[in-house]
This record gives C-alpha cells, structure tokens and sequence, in this order.
C-alpha cells in the first residue's frame, strides 16, 4: 500500500433512499439487476466530474480534489442532472418490464439523497484500487447524517452540502436557499429534489 500527503477535495455519496424496505419485500433476483442498473447510471452520470468511484450495496461514494469543481453551480447542475436521470430510471423500469413482479412493480418507491462535503483525505490504494482516508471521507460514507434530516423532514430525495463546501465554493450560507441541519460538529444546508420540478 503507498500512501500520498493530505489533500482537499469534494467528498460526495449518492445513497439510494428506502432501499432496506424495498428489498426485504421483493425477489432478489430481479432487484439485484434493478440495483446494478441504477447504482451504475449514477457512477456514468457523475464520472465527468468525480472519480475513485467506491460502490456499497445501496450507494456510490466519489470524490474530486478541490480545483475540480471551480463553482457551486457546476455542482448543483451535476447532482439535479444525476437525480433526473435517477427517477427517469425509476419510471422507465416500471414502465417497460413486463414482468409483474414486486422488484419491478415496486422500484418507485426508491429515492436519492445525495451528501457533498468539502474536506480532507489522504488518497492511498490497495490491490490497485484507490481508496481513501481521514475523518471527512468517514463523515460522509458513514451516512450518520441521514438522522438529522429524518427527524427534521420528511424528505425521500435531498441534497446535502456540508458548511465547508458552500464556504469553498464561495456561497455564503445565508445565501443558501434551504434548511439548516446539524449533525455532531458539522452544519449541513439542504434541498429536497422532486424530478417533477427540475
């Protein structure tokens, strides 16, 4: 394993919400398929951007060091591009398959929340694969902050940017027009994403 020094960058999760529910009530089979298709649409649509792609079971963790993303807006328009394209997939998925089972009769239940965090890591990799280190990727993939937004709202499709990545991309966030929310040290500022209004 070879280590780097510490960098700055924008740390990001897309997490597919209501995933848990969906799948104890459905067949494998097909939401195995189901979850490939999804999980790698949203890796091709923030690929432009983002990089050193980590995959969980329901999310895709990504990064890109902090000269990447030169304006808030690039980043807003990538996350609404990748949330469009989200339940486009939804809707198509259930729409086209023939197939009458729960996994594809259900699969608009599913929803996308995505967490975007400006902090620092240390870039290594193991076995040739990149990975990353430190408290602020462990922040974001620990998804501790979901709880926050739960007991605050009932949002299923959100976007969370952490206070240091609105203060980087120079957006004051008494600019920022969404809630506040707070988990351990760190304030995050929030939208809700609904497809229909993007």
């Amino acid at each position: 394993m070879t280590s780097t020094k510490s960098q700055f960058g924008y740390l990001f999760l897309a997490d597919i919400s209501g995933f848990s529910s969906y799948l104890a009530g459905v067949e494998l089979e097909h939401a195995g398929g189901i979850l490939q298709k999804l999980l790698e649409s949203i890796s091709r649509k923030i690929e432009p951007v983002f990089r050193g792609q980590d995959f969980n079971i329901d999310s895709v963790f990504a990064f890109v060091p902090e000269a990447g993303i030169p304006r808030f807006e690039n980043l807003f328009m990538r996350v609404e591009d990748t949330y469009v394209e989200f339940k486009g997939n939804l809707t198509e998925i259930s729409n086209l398959i023939t197939c009458n089972c729960a996994a594809c009769r259900n699969v608009t239940s599913l929803d996308l929340k995505f967490m975007i965090h400006y902090g620092e890591y240390i870039l290594s990799s193991v076995q040739e694969k990149q990975i990353l280190y430190g408290s602020d990727p462990t922040f974001v993939r620990n998804r501790g902050w979901k709880e926050s937004v739960s007991a605050s709202v009932s949002w299923r499709g959100y976007v969370l940017f952490t206070e240091s990545c609105l203060a980087s991309l120079h957006l004051p966030d008494d600019k920022f027009p969404g809630q506040e929310f707070n988990y351990g040290q760190f304030r995050m500022f929030g939208l809700e994403l609904k497809s229909e209004s993007l």
